[in-house]
């Protein structure tokens, strides 16, 4: 009777009592390790401190850091929600070092967390802190050019529903009533007519078909979430959308500046706002790339009174100067690779920040949308950092699998150099010279 050659695990071994180290668990070159090392979490906590009452009853609150350390691994790792990374973490020990929690202690709630990001951090630079602490590392590793920056716009799924939407409406009329007028004869105010009661009456019956009713941005509001705009592209779905701003960048793709705006209006309008937020981290936006979304007068002339060159394409029809100078410029080999950096680096960006958690809106509200956006360009970021700090370690160390394929080669080259030599001298004897 042969033998099994295995040894059967019943299952009895997982129940054993050991010592164990949490550290020990996770590899050195752990992501999670490298990001710890990257970031002042100490500078986190004294950002968040204004923000917690000292001393009172009740149990002490979450570490600050911990809460900002949960927001990365969701950005970090591109997971849904809240929730999700927890259910990870409860068996990730990678995660469980990150936060610096042992292997029994119990997680904070889901609920921790988000009223930290909507209540507690919603107004405060904590996320804002982080992303310029960030950004300031790429910049003195080398990773940021700081002439060109590309710009471009992103649609983010907001979280409220179309049957949230309600009629936005104003009496015009008793607004007008409630105005005061101002005697310029007098110098005094007086009162405007008192207010009139609506006078309202039930409207005649109709026959026909019922008219179709449009909604609009104009008429209707999210009850949910009033500053998600309606969307509507032909093709496409209707829904609910906050607006992304992103400029990066075009060196090794680093994110410069992010905003969350309101999904109206022109995209343009962000312009002077993301090149302020550049240039305070120290960017000097000497050239800006954008899509002709951006192009109008009004956005040529706030980047030449920014001293910034504008290489943004014009709409089609437009026929006013700055649009002419404009078109001149992009047939520049300037202008063709700051087109080619644009649809590079910036739709780039855009792809990789949907990957790291900002497809959809976790929250409600523009402010809230912005933190979000900081969190996954931080994210984004310190990927850079660990990759320019990867290919220095590689440039330090030399190449492994190239040093592996030069020997190969070389004593391959050798053997048929020894092989070529034992035919001749074979040679030579046979002949007897």
């Amino acid at each position: 009777m042969a033998l099994a050659a295995f040894v059967v695990r019943s299952g009895d071994e997982t129940r054993q009592v050991q010592m164990v180290c949490v550290d020990d668990l996770v590899p050195a070159g752990d992501e999670l390790r490298r990001i710890e090392r990257l970031v002042d979490w100490g500078q986190v906590r004294v950002t968040a401190l204004p923000f917690y009452r000292p001393g009172g009853a009740g149990r002490a609150g979450i570490d600050p850091a911990v809460l900002v350390k949960l927001a990365l691994v969701l950005a970090w790792r591109g997971l849904p929600s809240m929730r999700a990374v927890l259910r990870v973490a409860a068996t990730d020990m990678s995660i469980r070092r990150f936060l610096g929690f042992g292997l029994t202690e119990g997680l904070p709630d889901h609920s921790t967390f988000s009223h930290a990001q909507t209540k507690r951090f919603a107004d405060s630079s904590v996320f804002e802190q982080l992303f310029t602490a960030v950004l300031r590392q790429c910049t003195d590793a080398g990773l940021v050019g700081g002439r060109r920056l590309v710009v471009d716009g992103t649609h983010i799924e907001a979280d409220a529903a179309l049957k949230s939407l309600r009629a936005e409406l104003v009496d015009v009329s008793a607004a007008a009533d409630a105005e005061r007028v101002t005697d310029a004869d007098a110098g005094a105010d007086r009162p405007a007519v008192p207010l009139r009661a609506a006078s309202l009456k039930l409207a005649e019956s109709r026959s026909g078909p019922t008219p179709k009713r449009v909604a609009s941005n104009a008429t209707v509001v999210s009850r949910t979430d009033p500053d998600a705009k309606l969307r509507h592209k032909p093709g496409h779905r209707k829904h609910l959308v906050h607006r992304g701003q992103v400029a990066v960048d075009p060196k090794a793709r680093v994110i410069v500046a992010v905003q969350a705006e309101h999904a109206t209006g022109s995209e343009a309008d962000a312009l002077r706002d993301l090149v302020t937020r550049a240039r305070f981290a120290g960017h000097r936006v000497a050239e800006l790339a954008a899509d002709s979304g951006y192009a109008s007068q009004e956005s040529y002339a706030a980047l030449e009174a920014l001293k910034t060159q504008a290489l943004i394409p014009p709409q089609p029809g437009a026929k006013h100067p700055a649009a002419g100078r404009a078109r001149e410029r992009m047939r520049t080999p300037v202008g063709r690779d700051a087109a080619v950096d644009r649809q590079a680096h910036a739709e780039g960006a855009i792809a990789e920040l949907k990957r790291h958690g900002a497809s959809r809106a976790r929250c409600r509200g523009t402010r809230l949308v912005q933190l979000q956006l900081l969190a996954a360009a931080t994210a984004i970021n310190l990927k850079r950092l660990i990759a320019a700090q990867n290919g220095a370690q590689r440039d330090q160390n030399g190449d492994p699998p190239a040093h592996a394929a030069a020997i190969t080669w070389l004593t391959g080259l050798l053997a048929r150099v020894l092989d070529e030599l034992t035919r001749i001298a074979a040679a030579d004897s046979s002949t007897g010279s």
